[in-house]
This record gives C-alpha cells, structure tokens and sequence, in this order.
C-alpha cells in the first residue's frame, strides 16, 4: 500500500520503455538453476545505477509476471517466464474545502462525519481547508495537491461551477462535487430532494402557529434555496390551503448581525414559527435565545434549541461521500450525478420533539411516509408563483432537474425580505491545509 520512490518511477520508464523484459534467472546459467521443477524468483526492479530500488520499507522491489487474458503466465521461446516493473500503486489522500468556518456546523456536520468515517473505515488520510471564497477555490485546490491530496471534496454549492473548471484542468484529480449538475471522468457531483423533508417540516410548522404567520429565514447560496423554501410552504399549505402565510427574509450565513435583523423583523411581522436555511446554526441558536418555536436544516437541533425546536431537516452524504472515495481507492470508481431522496436516506428529517402539538407525529409522520413510499410528489400542479402566474399546470408533475433551477417562490410566500449585503472587498481566508 505504500507509495514507491521516485526511484522506482524512473525505473518504470527505463524498463517499460525501452521494452526490456529481465527474465528469471538472469544472474547466472546454471542450467540446474532453471530446470524444470525448479523453483523460480522474480528478479528485483534496478534503477539506471544498478542498483536494487526498494519500497517505503526499505524491501526490494520484484518483477511481477506477465500474463495473459486467460490469466496465464506469459513464457519466451526457452519456456523463461517473463517478467516486468510492477504497476505503482496510488496512496490517496481526500481534502476537504468548506466555505464557512468548520465550527459553524449545520452542513459542515455531516461532510465532517464523512471525513471522520474515511480515516476509520478505509483508511486514508485526510486534510481541510476552511473559510475559502470561491475567488480563492483554485488555489485552495492547489493547496490541497500540494500536501498530497488527490481526491478533493466541495463542501458548500457555491463552489460548484469552479469545481468543474478545476475537473476539466487536472485529470489526475478527483473531485466529488456538491451541488454540481454534471459528471466528468475524474468528478461526481451530487445533491438531494431537501425540499422533500423541507415540506415535512412545513406541515410541522403550520401545525403548531397560533398566528398562522410562518416566517422563513434563508441563505441564497443554500442548495436549491427555492425549491426548499417552496417545498416548506408547500407542505404548510396542506394545513392551511389559500390562507398559508410565509413571510421569507434572506441574509448570508457568514453575518450574524443581519441573521438577528432578519429573525427579528419576522418577529415583529407575527411570526411565531420561523424555518431556517442557513450554513451555520446560529440562526437556530438566536431562535432559541428569543423564545420562538423553529425547525431548521441542522441534525443537533435538539441540542441547539432544546425548549423551542419541533423538528428539522438535514442532508445525509456521508455514505455517498465514503462509497465514491472507497471506489476510487479500490479503482473501480464510475463517475455520477447523485441525487439523494427520502427513500435512499439522503433527505433527513429529526424526530418530532415533546415540544410539538399532538398530532404533529401522526400528520407529519404520514406525509414523511407518503413520500419515501413514492406516492405523494410535492411539486404536483397547479402550482403557481407568489404573482398569481401558473408555473406548474394541474396534473403535472416537476422533475428534480426542473426543481433545481426553479428560481421563484410559491404562491403562500406573502412577502420576501432582502437582508443581503454586497461585500465587495471580502476578506480571502489563510488557506492553512489543516489535518
């Protein structure tokens, strides 16, 4: 398993391409030495000097016989088997590069858990880089590269377009590419049906508002943003119909200050229930601190809202994640777009809390169930936009592509809020490739 030294690599070029094939034996002609029955011993691989090249631990490197299709070892015109450099084999090392601060969690949770289970289970080593602009994603790769890694993980949507400029560039790279729409022979890319637990939650929420004001706080640069939003006030709506009320308010992840402007004006507009989307947990957290009930898109919300939380959603990557390195280690990997469902356990809902009115479970359970089983479709006509235009005709049915590029709220989203703002000189990250 270990890396050969460069050694070895110039011996690879010195034999294979000159065509020299060193045959058993070839210290000596003691007919004796090579006569049948005789046991044989591959030769060791010499570099340009002479001299024997040896592996990491120090043991010398043997030919390997040649074979043919059937298997068979391949022998010259005297019955000699003959021998060549042995293949190197690639020791692989996964980078990961997340956008936000690792601490900030939400997603960054479940790509660590990938991470985690990659050095327990396969093996590897693994590195990350955090706080990367998408301005700095190339040379936060190269960072990568540098320190060994040949497999790279994105770990936030934004970076999805300059992943796949990066796959086409350095064919000897792999990339698994979240949020990304294509495939290359070096890059997966994957992502998943939020929007189908997102809806979950929205029956969750509808279910236990006093004002039926629901307020949703959300990050633009968030995977499929509209289609999770659009799925949550969906799913309120088989609550409350026509007279669903969403109120939406957008700001970054990486601003606390405008997270708590935005929580608050939803407040101040009668929300009691709010809905986050963000990167990071502190708008889950800053729900909590004011006393309003929230779902939100991060597993440990039981623990970040324990007296105020009703459940949430989250993605699941890690066994996709894992599947593709453990391919890719074991050379059998085949590239794929991933698109991760309630029923694969990809889409992840948390367990109802007690904070829950009764009947939550039961209602929301149904749907949840509904769903997994293929026999409820959330994107199902006449959907129209919040301007009263018909984006989905009565019987039709969204594909997954086509909820991936919606850009538009649904008709319930009663008034969007934009707590945005332009930095224009972002402050770029160290880059620091951390173990």
């Amino acid at each position: 398993m270990n890396r050969f030294t460069d050694k070895l690599k110039r011996a690879m070029v010195l034999f294979l391409g000159a065509s020299i094939m060193l045959l058993s034996g070839c210290g000596g002609d003691n007919p004796e030495e090579s006569g049948e029955g005789s046991e044989t011993t591959a030769p060791a691989v010499t570099d340009e000097s002479g001299a024997t090249v040896t592996d990491a631990e120090g043991n010398p490197v043997l030919m390997v016989p040649v074979t043919d299709e059937s298997g068979a070892e391949v022998t010259d015109e005297s019955g000699n088997i003959v021998y060549e450099v042995p293949e190197e084999k690639i020791i692989y090392k996964v980078g990961f590069i997340y956008n936000n601060k690792l601490e900030n969690g939400a997603t960054n949770k479940i790509f660590e858990n990938a991470r985690d289970q990659i050095e327990r289970t396969i093996g590897l080593e693994t590195c990350y880089i955090e706080e990367s602009l998408v301005a700095d994603l190339p040379a936060a790769v190269n960072n990568l590269k540098e320190s060994g890694c040949n497999i790279i993980v994105s770990c936030s949507p934004i970076f999805a377009n300059s992943i796949t400029k990066e796959a086409n560039v350095d064919k000897d790279t792999y990339f698994l590419n979240y949020g990304g729409t294509s495939s290359a022979q070096n890059m997966s890319s994957f992502g998943g049906a939020l929007y189908q637990t997102a809806s979950v939650c929205g029956i969750a929420a509808a279910h236990n508002t006093a004002s039926n004001v629901i307020g949703v706080i959300a990050d633009p640069g968030e995977f499929n943003m509209y289609g999770v939003v659009n799925g949550f006030t969906l799913g309120a709506q088989e609550i409350w119909g026509v007279y669903t009320d969403v109120r939406v308010n957008l700001a970054w992840s990486k601003n606390e200050e405008k997270i708590r402007e935005a929580i608050d004006d939803l407040v101040a507009q009668g929300c009691d229930v709010i809905m986050t989307y963000m990167e990071n947990d502190y708008a889950v957290e800053y729900c909590n601190e004011i006393g309003v009930k929230v779902v939100g898109n991060s597993c440990d919300i039981a623990e970040l809202a324990p007296e105020n939380y009703l459940t949430g959603c989250f993605f699941n990557f890690s066994t996709f994640i894992i599947d593709e390195v453990r391919s890719i280690n074991n050379d059998n990997f085949v590239s794929k777009v991933y698109k991760g469902t309630i029923a694969t356990g990809c889409s992840r809902l948390v367990d109802f809390s007690e904070n829950c009115k009764e009947g939550t479970a039961d209602i929301g359970g149904k749907l949840y169930d509904y769903i997994k089983a293929g026999k409820a479709a959330i994107f199902e006509g006449e959907i129209k936009n919040n301007s009263g235009k018909v984006m989905v005709e009565k019987g039709q049915i969204m594909s997954y592509d086509n909820i991936m590029k919606i850009d538009w709220f649904v008709q319930g989203v009663r008034s969007v809020g934009d707590f945005t703002t332009v930095i224009y000189d972002p402050t770029p990250g160290e880059l620091e490739v951390k173990e």
